[in-house]
């Protein structure tokens, strides 16, 4: 038996939180953006930043992270049950189903993921297993501070030291329910925040998961307006040529119940060069089932060796269409050219797929796309993949 309208009204109720997150998929490219800024005037988001579509706009309502993503609140574990899942019994979404039960002021999580792909061109087919992650976390929460932290294991990391690592740990300090200061080891706010790092706008940009950074960060998170501004210390642990200082901002607004309108900048200083990143993103959530996610970045880099800078572009776009709660159908579509001058730089990849959360704690991913490396050649190849996720 299900429970699950009756517990979602009761929990808004009591928590007055009524906006948060978000997630979805788009067709066209820099048009759209171009027209998209046009029409509507500015917004943020995170991991399953779908939510949306659901009046959520601010990733705090389930996550400690300020940002999204990460260890769950209980109420983000009671939301995965009652709003992203298929099946799902009451309380069927707290931390091992409830076989454990850990004091109020210690939260516990993690993340198990797989991926499976196959690449199919004029060459011949390769396919490969890949552990993407397997991370245990936790989260101590005393009145307005929380400390958070991980510890995992990943097959192919960044740097080879991250083949066991703590992606993730820092501090937040809640001075207020808008305002918190956080500083440690985490990602930077920029763009949205969803959680296939593979994509364009973040892989592509050297955002990468395993990159994370030591930063400080402040944060306001408001009924209507967002605002994150994070100072980026780069890893001490890291070889002195690769690290990366610079700070971020992103401000976001939202656009009656289900729309969210923004922009990021992002300066980034290293041994051999400097870069300004900066662009919009969108999420819309047309309807409670159909959903559109969409980011565009420029970029300006500036090699200490080169006469002139370098310009070029990412974007992403996923639409997203929830057939039965739980079930998803998606398009999506990328491209990436970060110097315009050269061709070589251009990848571009356009597909669909499925998305599945059977029960509380599972999520199945299956895609195709049609993707190029023009570096590489000017013909496409097929891309498949399968990744199974499973968050304790």
């Amino acid at each position: 038996m299900r429970f699950r309208s009756r517990f979602v009204r009761r929990l808004r109720s009591r928590s007055g939180i009524d906006r948060l997150l978000p997630r979805a998929l788009a067709r066209a490219g820099l048009a759209f953006h171009l027209v998209a800024l046009s029409f509507l005037a500015p917004r943020g988001a995170f991991a399953f930043p779908e939510l949306v579509r659901h009046n959520y706009a601010n990733c705090t309502a389930c996550h400690v992270s300020p940002t999204g993503g990460g260890v769950l609140t209980a109420y983000g574990r009671e939301l995965s049950n009652e709003v992203l899942s298929k099946w799902g019994r009451e309380g069927e979404g707290r931390f091992l189903w409830g076989r454990v039960k850990p004091p109020e002021w210690l939260e516990l999580g993690g993340d198990f993921r797989t991926l499976n792909l196959k690449q199919e061109s004029s060459t011949g087919t390769r396919g490969r297993t890949v552990l993407m992650q397997a991370d245990l976390e936790a989260a101590i929460s005393y009145k307005a501070l929380s400390l958070v932290g991980t510890y995992g294991i990943q097959d192919q990391a960044v740097y080879p030291e991250d083949r066991f690592l703590s992606r993730r740990h820092y501090g937040v300090f809640r001075f207020n329910d808008e305002v918190s200061l956080r500083a440690g080891r985490f990602m930077q706010a920029f763009g949205i925040n969803v959680p296939d790092h593979a994509i364009f706008t973040r892989q592509g940009l050297g955002w990468d998961q395993g990159s994370e950074s030591y930063n400080v960060e402040v944060s306001y998170l408001g009924e209507r307006y967002n605002l994150y501004v994070t100072g980026v210390l780069s890893r001490p642990d890291i070889d002195s040529r690769l690290r990366e200082k610079g700070g971020s901002g992103s401000a976001s607004v939202f656009l009656g119940n289900r729309y969210k309108l923004g922009a990021s900048y992002f300066y980034g200083t290293s041994y051999n060069a400097n870069r300004h990143v900066f662009g919009p993103f969108l999420v819309m959530g047309f309807t409670p089932r159909f959903f559109l996610l969409s980011e565009l970045d420029f970029q300006r880099s500036f090699a200490r060796t080169a006469v002139r800078p370098e310009w070029g572009f990412v974007n992403y776009q996923r639409l997203d269409y929830e057939v039965t709660q739980g079930l998803h159908v998606f398009l999506i579509q990328q491209f990436s050219k970060l110097n315009f001058s050269r061709v070589a730089t251009q990848k571009d990849a356009y597909g669909a797929g499925v998305q599945f959360f059977p029960r509380p704690h599972f999520e199945l991913l299956a895609g195709w796309e049609r993707r190029r490396t023009v570096a590489l050649s000017q013909a496409y190849f097929d891309w498949l993949y399968l990744s199974l996720h499973f968050y304790p």
